[in-house]
Formats: structure tokens, sequence, C-alpha cells
């Protein structure tokens, strides 16, 4: 095992060193404060990858054990588990409503009623929600601002157009979609942690989830909830063999958001871990069947994507046409991670150094914590969480990081369900999840206060 570790390191080395040698080629900025952070978060992904990559081969070998002693399983556990994350969902969601209101008054002071200043304070026409609103009610059109749509996946309008069937307001209905999946996706969680945690830790795997600083968006009809519950649906149905429908899961998560199709990577590394423990035992043409019914399943993953580039030539005549206008309209295309990071870097000095409070706090100094507070995770928790979720990890970081123009990082990375469940393996000393806890909820508090006064937070 030694010496594959060693040769899949010296292979990912060598990635990694062509893709440096292509940067430092091509870098159109050397700027000393861009550098440095490039270098840096160039380095410490290297490091990360290399400390996982002996966990990995572990695991696919039928060799790793979990970290925790599962509790047995008994309805009136789940029961009594299950109410109280609902109503911690529920006081969550008021008290999120009532810290909008009174950042609102605090910014314009108090003007009465409750409605329209709630409406104003989460102000949802600055962010993405108005263009999914927009799908749910015209589908994709060609002409005037809402042709830009098509770079928006088609799933959460989809739902959002069942659910105004009973609420006939596409407002209200993207509102439901969201929350209902922000319950469902908190449930789904707890049931996948406790497949490896005892119970008090799968909990608090499910209130990190809920007080990371971008969790506030799961309150808003964007496609984060939507988008986690069929990612944490697709990997506990893996983990439970269930491959068919964790694939399908998948791909639906894929017709949501582009990053679902990186979900054929823990689904194929749960696959192998499964082929690996029966291949001894089973016969040769039933393992025979059993590969060609994985690799069956694992095709299944990426038709989300394909329904939605398919969806794209119908309207547009050209399956690549949202990259068009991602390049076009929002000069956005995929690239380096840590050059990703120079230029965020570059930005926050320059805004800094102009007095440009709102841009440096709202949006280029926020980037940067949670690009290397997520590595820092990563670093910290590569041998201790489970192998195929740093590996969806490591490959969710690498693409969500990568545009070209990245203004929502906080956000998107508040969508990778490993890192709450890294978070409780770092924080099992009760002190540190208290110093934890504390620093996330006055982070979520600074930045949902942010959002409200009209940051640039997207």
């Amino acid at each position: 095992m030694e010496k594959v570790n060693r040769s899949i390191s010296v292979i990912f080395a060598a990635v990694m060193a062509a893709a440096g040698v292509y940067w430092a080629v091509h870098a159109d900025s050397w700027t000393f404060t861009g550098t440095a952070a490039a270098v840096a978060c160039y380095g410490l992904f290297i490091w990360i990858g290399l400390r996982a990559i002996p966990a990995l081969t572990g695991y696919l070998a039928a060799g790793w054990s979990p970290q925790y002693t599962r509790l047995e399983d008994t309805a009136g556990l789940r029961r009594q588990a299950w109410t109280k994350i609902l109503v911690w969902l529920l006081v969550s969601r008021v008290l999120l409503l009532t810290a909008a209101y009174a950042f609102l008054v605090l910014k314009n002071g108090y003007t009465g009623g409750l409605a329209r200043p709630l409406n104003e304070a989460l102000h949802i026409t600055g962010i993405d929600a108005p263009s999914y609103l927009g799908i749910a009610e015209n589908w994709y059109v060609t002409e005037g601002d809402p042709r830009f749509h098509i770079v928006f996946l088609p799933f959460f309008p989809i739902l959002i157009k069942v659910v105004h069937f009973f609420t006939n307001n596409y407002l209200a209905a993207g509102y439901a979609v969201a929350n209902l999946c922000t319950a469902a996706f908190a449930l789904v969680a707890y049931e996948l942690a406790s497949m490896d945690m005892d119970r008090k830790e799968a909990l608090r795997v499910v209130k990190y989830m809920f007080i990371f600083p971008a969790a506030f968006f799961f309150l808003l009809p964007m496609t984060e909830s939507l988008f986690l519950l069929l990612s944490l649906l697709s990997i506990y149905l893996a983990r439970q063999k269930k491959w068919l429908f964790a694939s399908l899961c998948a791909a639906l998560a894929g017709f949501t958001r582009s990053p679902g199709v990186l979900l054929a990577v823990p689904i194929a590394i749960e696959l192998w871990r499964d082929l690996a423990e029966t291949y001894k035992s089973a016969h040769k043409q039933a393992f025979k069947r059993k590969l060609a019914a994985a690799a069956g399943c694992l095709a299944i993953v990426p038709l989300g994507l394909l329904a939605y580039l398919y969806i794209n030539y119908a309207v547009y005549g050209d399956a690549l046409q949202f990259s068009i206008y991602q390049r076009e309209h929002w000069f956005q295309r995929q690239y380096l991670f840590f050059d990703t990071v120079r230029y965020q870097m570059e930005y926050a000095v320059g805004k800094f150094k102009e007095g440009d409070s709102r841009s440096f706090l709202g949006l280029w100094l926020p980037n940067l914590l949670a690009i290397f507070t997520t590595l820092y995770v990563m670093f910290k928790s590569a041998r201790k969480l489970h192998p195929s979720y740093t590996a969806y990890m490591i490959v969710y970081f690498v693409f969500v990081t990568g545009p070209t123009w990245l203004l929502s990082a906080p956000r998107y990375l508040a969508a990778a369900f490993p890192l709450a469940f890294a978070v409780v393996l770092l924080t099992k000393d009760k002190a540190k999840d208290s110093a934890i806890t504390v620093l996330c909820i006055a982070g979520s508090l600074l930045y949902l206060a942010m959002f409200v006064w009209g940051y640039p937070i997207y």
C-alpha cells in the first residue's frame, strides 16, 4: 500500500506542478500580496491532497474504520432527534427574520409595519432569486435581460412552478420550496452523520450547517437548500448501497447546480469499496454483473447536467449558450482556483487602500476568509473525515473557487456538506466546540447585517 500511495502522490504532485507552471507562465499580475496569497493557497492544497491520499487508498482497499461507534437505532431516539432538529429549524428561522428586521431598523429607523420592512431587509432583488422566479414563471426566453436566465439551472424553478399551483404566488412558492428543502436536508444530514457518529455529534453537524455565516441563504428562494438536500440524499443512499437512487439524486443535483455532477466522485468511491469487499467472495459472473450495474448507475449521474445542456440547445440552438453568456456578460470562465485567490487578494488590498469599505468587507474579505478557512478545515480533517467526503470536498472546492469572477464563495462553500462534518471532527473538545460556535454565530450575524445594509453580498 505504501508503494501505491507513493505513486499516487507523485502523480498528484506532478499534476499540481504542471498547473503551477502553467499559471506562472500565463499570469498577468505579480503583485506581492496577490502572489503570496496564491502560493499559500497552492501549497496548502497540495499538502491537503498528500494527507488525504493514504486515507482514501486505505478506504478503497476496505481497510478504513469509522471514527465513532454508532448508537443503536430506535424509533424513540430518532423521534427525539428529529423533533429537536425541527424545533431548532423553526426557532432559527424566526431568529433570522427578527435579526434582519432589527438590522434594518438600525439602518433606517422604525417605519412601522412588518411585512414590507422584512421584504426590504431580505432584498432578494439584489441576488439571483428573481432569475429563478422568472424562469419558473416564463421558462427560458431569448430576448431582453431575461435571456441571461439560461445560465441558471432549471430544477429549482420547476419545483417553484409546481408549488405555485398551491400558493398562486411565485415568491411565496420560492420561499416554500427553499425552506421545505432546508428542513429536509437537516434531517438527512442528521441521518447521514449518525452512520459514523453518535447522536450528539450528529446533532452538532446539523448545528454547524445552520450557523455558518452564509447559512441565511437557506432561508431565501435560492438553490443552496435544494442542492444540499439532493447531495446529502445521494451520499446517504450510496452509503446504504442503494446505488440507483443515489445516482438519480446526484443527477437531480446536477440539474440544480452544475457542481452536482461532482457527486460522481464519492459515489464511485463507495462503489469501488463495495466491489473490493465482495471481489474475493463473489462468483466471477456475479461480480461482472455487479460491476456492469455499478457502471450503469454511475452513467446516470451526468444526466441532469446533460438535460440542462439539451435545454440550452432547444432554446438557443447551442448546448453551450450558457457559457457564452457567462463569458461575454459576466466575464466568467473556469480557471485555476489559486489564481482566484490572487485576484481576490489584489481586489481586497486595492479596495482597502481606496477606502471602499463596502466592497472590502462585503465581498473580497469574506471570499478570502471562506476560501482559507475551508482549506484549513480540509487540511486538519484530511485524515479523520470519511474519505469519500474528503475527495468530494477537494473536487468541489477546485470547481466552485475556480471562476475568474468569483463573487459568492461563502454561499457556495456553505453548500458543501462535508465542511460541517469536518468541523465536528475537529471540535470534540467541549471548549473548542463552544468557541467555534460563538465565532460562527457572531460571523453569521455580522454577515447578515451587511447583507441587510446593502453590502455587495451575493
